[in-house]
């Protein structure tokens, strides 16, 4: 059985001027500079009958409309199926809002601002789907997977000397024009906090890499718990430098795996918690009017907001009444089980904790694969998937938001979707 593959990549960096997201201290702030630039990039593999295409964006998340919109797109012009095309964000907090636009009631987009960020996004919807006929032409490649491991470099922000992992799991695929390395880590990209364009670590990682000849796609774990241990763009850089040492590390032990492939998309129903509107309409208005009675929120961006309970309590209640707009009991969703080879790709439409990823890993391996990689933000977004222990102790994941709408129980509903999945897979 041969395996063929094809690379491509294209630059989304954004113009200045529109709103970064992740962040909710720059107070709806446009952007003011590019540190580095924003890119898409894509892998499609073959072997047999089954072709996949794994589409890497360095952007804060994608909901499944805009998802499903480049699926469309790039099925369209390459032919494979929709359900075989896999977007994954890498959730770098220096991107723009293409997830949870910040402030939605206190500072909500202008129509200028609104059409400024549908222009940018329908050319990189264009973009994606004219490289993406270039992967038509694909070569006989080489697929090699392994394990390398990284220092201390994150902590789990929710539980006080809680799990992290070191793990850093690498498919490289030989072609005749070059490598390409499927890097996946688990920690979030937030390093970089001003009001610049950054793909953040991954970003440094990216460029070290391709100094060494080694093209790169990040696929970002289970970080819903996990942060660097340190922010600011030195230490950005520190950990960019210190993951691609791993990757060129652990290349030189990588095994050859066979060209199997295969993709098992897994529905998903996921339940959501829901507000009173009127309850919630109310805590917003005395919460605003509190903040614009001291003079309102800060002209410029800065971490030390949160030190003010006022500035707190009026951002969870201005998503309290976001939330109250739309509430919906249900979400309906999807994971996805990719395998190539002895290593699996778990997709989760979110963000789930290490924990979650650490359980789907140890029953994947005792099903027989080598390396797992699970990551997060892909083909969709629904939020945090907080582990239980998360709601007992009430951690800001937990925490009622757009970005924490699930319940309790949608955690182990994604685990027992992946682990009754995993046999059809292998």
């Amino acid at each position: 059985m041969v395996v063929e593959a094809s690379y491509s990549k294209v630059s989304i960096t954004p113009p200045i001027g529109l709103r970064l997201g992740g962040y909710a201290h720059r107070v709806g702030k446009p952007s003011s500079k590019v540190h580095d630039d924003l890119y898409a990039r894509l892998l499609m593999i073959s072997s047999s009958d089954v072709e996949i295409i794994l589409i890497q964006l360095d952007l804060l998340g994608l909901y499944s409309n805009d998802a499903s919109l480049i699926r469309r797109s790039v099925s369209k012009v390459t032919g494979v199926k929709e359900d075989k095309v896999i977007v994954f964000s890498t959730h770098t907090h220096s991107a723009p809002e293409t997830i949870i636009p910040m402030w939605p009631n206190t500072l909500p987009y202008s129509e200028r601002e609104k059409a400024e960020y549908n222009n940018w996004f329908t050319s990189v919807v264009d973009k994606l789907t004219d490289v993406a006929r270039k992967l038509n032409s694909t070569e006989k490649a080489e697929l090699r997977i392994g394990l390398g491991r990284t220092e201390e470099l994150c902590f789990n922000r929710s539980f006080k000397g809680g799990l992290v992992s070191s793990e850093l799991p690498v498919l490289i695929v030989n072609l005749g024009k070059g490598r390409v390395a499927l890097v996946n880590y688990a920690c979030h990209p937030v390093c970089n906090t001003d009001l610049g364009f950054s793909a953040d670590y991954p970003g440094v990682m990216y460029e070290s890499l391709l100094s060494n000849g080694i093209e790169s796609m990040f696929l970002t774990g289970a970080t819903g718990d996990i942060d660097p241990l340190r922010k600011g763009r030195g230490y950005m850089s520190y950990l960019g430098y210190s993951l691609s040492s791993s990757v060129i590390e652990a290349v030189r032990s990588l095994k050859p795996t066979a060209p199997l492939i295969g993709v098992q998309e897994v529905k998903v129903t996921l339940p959501l918690r829901t507000i009173s509107h009127e309850e919630a309409k109310s805590r917003y208005e005395e919460a605003f009017r509190r903040v614009m009675t001291k003079g309102g929120l800060p002209s410029e961006p800065t971490e030390s907001i949160w030190a003010d309970e006022d500035y707190l309590t009026l951002m969870y209640s201005d998503e309290e009444y976001e939330v109250s707009k739309d509430n919906s009991r249900f979400t309906e969703t999807e994971v996805n089980l990719v395998r190539i080879g002895d290593l699996l790709i778990v997709t989760i439409p979110g963000e789930p904790f290490i924990e979650s990823a650490m359980a789907i890993s140890n029953v994947a391996r005792n099903m027989g694969f080598k390396v797992i990689m699970v990551a997060g933000y892909v083909n969709d977004y629904v939020g945090y998937i907080p582990i239980k222990a998360a709601f007992i102790k009430r951690t800001y994941e937990a925490k009622l938001a757009r970005w924490s709408r699930v319940t309790d129980e949608a955690e182990g509903l994604i685990i027992k979707a992946v682990e009754s999945n995993l046999q059809k897979i292998k």
